[in-house]
């Protein structure tokens, strides 16, 4: 048995010896597809963009623009000022409008063509008027009795609104000019 073993275990050592493990050949490389994809920008519609417009600017907006479909809405920056351009289907009867942050109408060249309006409204006492205001409401309403004085700016125009208890409102300019006459 001895003479068995020794010639079965140097066949065995041969053979082995023989299978020897082949390199793996590498894996075809396959090129990484390219995608072209003409849309770069993020997705969103211009009634989202308008949304996110300042409350002033969209205002504007709609004063100049009414109801007109708008395609567009860009925040856009040109020489460090910053204004909105707002484009329209129909831009044969609604070009471009350039809106300024405070709500001013603006040329194509950035130069305003409308100002932003002026809202303000405060009330006054007597003792703080003009004295011509003072003079057209003694004029107007001498024995009226005054229940509030508002101060408000129409265009570059400051107007005193004088409410009274039982009289009609008076509306006068800061020079002493009285402009209407509203009765209740």
């Amino acid at each position: 048995m001895k003479f068995l073993f020794i010639p079965t275990a140097t066949a065995m050592v041969l053979l082995a010896g023989c299978f020897w493990h082949r390199p793996k050949a590498p894996a075809p490389v396959v090129a990484e597809p390219v995608y072209r994809n003409p849309y770069n920008s993020p997705l969103s519609t211009p009634g989202a963009r308008f949304g996110v417009l300042p409350p002033v600017v969209q205002n504007t907006v709609r004063s100049e623009a009414g109801t007109a479909e708008i395609v567009d809405v860009r925040k856009e920056t040109r020489a460090g000022r910053i204004f909105y351009k707002i484009s329209f289907r129909d831009a044969g009867n609604f070009p471009p409008l350039f809106v300024a942050p405070d709500g001013s109408v603006l040329n194509p060249d950035l130069t305003v063509a409308v100002p932003a309006p002026q809202q303000f409204s405060s009330e006054v006492k007597m003792s703080e008027l003009p004295s011509v205001v003072k003079q057209v409401i003694q004029e107007k309403a001498p024995t009226a009795e005054v229940t509030s004085i508002n101060q408000e700016a129409w265009g570059e125009h400051i107007i005193y609104v004088v409410s009274f208890k039982d009289h009609p409102k008076l509306y006068i300019v800061a020079d002493g000019t009285e402009l209407i006459r509203v009765t209740k």
